[in-house]
């Protein structure tokens, strides 16, 4: 029996794909690699991601390269385009430059009621 040799990177896009419930077939096409590239990739028999291939990956499944590559077990993403969050530009340079306590606008964004609170105001 031939023992597969796994990578971190291999392992993770397989876990990725599997829990979106598609095939190696379907995630190749969207990233635009062969089937058996990717199913090479998941192998372990692909050491190496280009970074245009390993930037696709991380779009198609919203996580960071960090996750994917193994260097971070946090799946969600920690830079977004500030655009995408829909803050005024004084309210991201207020966060940015800290003028405003971090620590307490994150303790109001994760409160459970916080999104009960916005709908009221």
């Amino acid at each position: 029996m031939k023992m597969r040799n796994t990578t971190i990177h291999g392992e993770r896009i397989e876990e990725l794909r599997k829990v979106r419930k598609i095939t190696q077939e379907e995630l190749a096409k969207k990233i635009g690699i062969s089937k058996s590239q990717l199913s090479r990739i998941e192998n372990g028999e692909t050491i190496t991601l280009s970074s245009n291939l390993l930037i696709r990956l991380a779009d198609e499944f919203d996580v960071s390269t960090d996750y994917i590559l193994g260097l971070s077990n946090v799946l969600s993403r920690r830079n977004y385009d500030a655009s995408s969050l829909g803050l005024s530009e004084k309210a991201i340079q207020q966060l940015v430059t800290k003028r405003v306590n971090v620590p307490a606008v994150n303790c109001l964004l994760e409160h459970k009621n916080f999104p009960y609170l916005t709908r009221l105001i």
